[in-house]
């Protein structure tokens, strides 16, 4: 119950179906407290209330949306609710994904920010049918796993895991991850990605700032639908092998990785290829050979390549080679009839 000497600052902002509770003093947030709460609610924010440990939200408060921040919220209660479609907490003392949550059927939007949750069970994907993101951002989650297939597949939008301490990805059981038009898992400890992989849905992937050291396609079916990938800031010493699996592929970013010599040829089959981010390797050599290339290839950043010079003190900088190789001496790169060289734009330097 509320007492005289409980303290609750409640501010009414716009739009008007909101309440915004600031410093709320109170331990636990359930049916005693919502009683207090005007009945045409519909969202609830609670926000720099260090006091907060525990939440119930009980079956019978019709509200939509509920945002949780800047708590010592360790243990939640979901009770069946399917007026609730989303849910946001952030900077709390969370250690697990609530048991609970499958309570809340109609979820659209899940955000479990900033706190300390350490493994993700994609198997949650099934209480919530009409489910577009899920954010778990900034947590310490070491593991993912599930047991779904194909079979049970949802038509999701954007799953956001960056800022975690994920070390191995093993696709082959985790079928979900396709399921998603955009996967974030960058600012990772990726060491390792593996594993059979399919999607008709995956539009763009980021696997930036991670460890990884060396991929592979080559167990990925092809994803039409896939148009960027990001592989910025990892250990790559070679471009992934079996690249013509993602054909579709439109931007391509492996900047700041450890490649040394990259020859076009295994682009050469991704017509839509149209930006490719090459910034910050060891890149010495680039090769075009006429006879395969990125036909549409209009951006080529080399820029801020460190180049390592044979003969250092015979040369006052180390020249970056860029070759177009014609495929014979009356082809039209030979006659000086080269189309991709008048489209395409090199960033050097």
């Amino acid at each position: 119950m509320l007492g005289a000497s409980t303290v609750i600052q409640l501010e009414l902002d716009p739009p008007l179906d909101m309440k915004a509770l600031k410093n709320f003093a109170i331990s636990t947030f359930d049916r005693s407290t919502i009683k207090h709460l005007p009945p045409s609610l519909e969202r609830l924010e609670i926000s720099y209330s260090r006091a907060l440990q525990r939440f119930v939200l009980p079956n019978n408060f019709n509200i939509s949306r509920v945002t949780i921040i800047k708590t010592h919220l360790s243990w939640v209660e979901l009770q069946r609710n399917d007026a609730i479609q989303m849910l946001s907490i952030v900077l709390s003392k969370l250690q697990h994904v609530p048991s609970t949550l499958k309570n809340l059927k109609n979820l659209t939007n899940i955000k479990l920010q900033q706190s300390f949750i350490h493994q993700l069970n994609l198997d949650l994907l099934q209480w919530f049918p009409g489910l577009l993101s899920l954010e778990l951002m900034q947590n310490r989650i070491r593991t993912i796993k599930s047991t779904l297939n194909g079979g049970q597949q949802r038509k999701l939008e954007s799953l956001n895991l960056r800022h975690n301490q994920l070390r191995i990805i093993n696709l082959e059981v985790l079928s979900p991850l396709g399921w998603f038009k955009y996967v974030d898992l960058s600012h990772n400890k990726i060491e390792l990605l593996v594993g059979r992989f399919s999607s008709d849905r995956l539009v763009a992937i980021i696997l930036s700032h991670n460890r990884l050291k060396a991929l592979d396609f080559c167990q990925w079916k092809p994803i039409p639908s896939l148009h960027s990938i990001s592989l910025d800031t990892n250990e790559l010493t070679r471009v992934p092998n079996c690249m013509h699996h993602l054909s579709n592929l439109s931007y391509i970013c492996f900047s700041n990785n450890k490649l040394a010599i990259v020859n076009m040829d295994v682009f050469g089959e991704m017509d839509n290829l149209t930006n490719l981010d090459l910034t910050g390797n060891h890149i010495s050599s680039i090769t075009f050979r006429e006879e395969k290339y990125p036909k549409r290839l209009k951006e080529l950043n080399l820029s801020e390549n460190k180049i390592e010079c044979n003969n250092p003190h015979e040369m006052p900088f180390c020249p970056l080679d860029i070759e177009f190789q014609p495929s014979s001496p009356d082809s039209a790169w030979k006659r000086n009839n080269n189309t991709l060289q008048r489209q395409l734009t090199i960033t050097t330097g």
